[in-house]
């Protein structure tokens, strides 16, 4: 016999379809409303103050590191600014100064800002000859919160060596 012998055949009529498809219809199972799942108002304020202390503790560490890069910036840009600033003096075959003045450096065409944690030098000037050769300063010395950075200037001419100091 063939595998279809098992099944009874159904004839529907026209006029018992819809009969039909209303028994089918209460047969299925009315399907449940899904129940929404959120947090307790409680459980929001306990993740909000854990994620609120960690970003916290965790901008301390980012600013520090944030002003040790700034320092280190400024060091590098201060050294340009020195080495800019003696082609200067070689290209104009003129005297060229560099001055300091507490909160900025400046060379005449261009300025470089000390950031807040470092107190740079007051009054004080770097003459350049028309050489190129420093021919006035022995040292610069820049204070900062882990100790103090010095710029050993070798006077005629014109190298310059940085030196760091640590606190102890």
């Amino acid at each position: 016999m063939p595998a279809s012998a098992n099944y009874k055949r159904t004839v529907v009529s026209l006029l018992s379809k819809p009969k039909l498809i209303k028994t089918t219809m209460q047969n299925k199972k009315q399907a449940k409303p899904l129940q929404i799942k959120a947090f307790t108002m409680l459980e929001s304020l306990l993740v909000l103050g854990l994620v609120s202390i960690l970003a916290l503790g965790l901008s301390g560490s980012v600013q520090s590191s944030f002003a040790a890069v700034e320092e280190q910036i400024f060091f590098m840009e201060f050294e340009e600014l020195y080495r800019e600033t003696q082609k200067r003096s070689v290209a104009s075959q003129q005297k060229t100064s560099l001055n300091l003045d507490g909160q900025t450096i400046s060379n005449g065409n261009q300025n470089l800002t000390v950031p807040k944690g470092i107190q740079a030098p007051s009054g004080q000037s770097i003459i350049f000859d028309r050489a190129g050769g420093n021919s006035s300063l022995a040292k610069v010395e820049f204070q900062t919160s882990k100790g103090a950075i010095r710029y050993q200037l070798y006077l005629g001419n014109g190298k310059i060596k940085r030196i760091k100091e640590t606190k102890n």
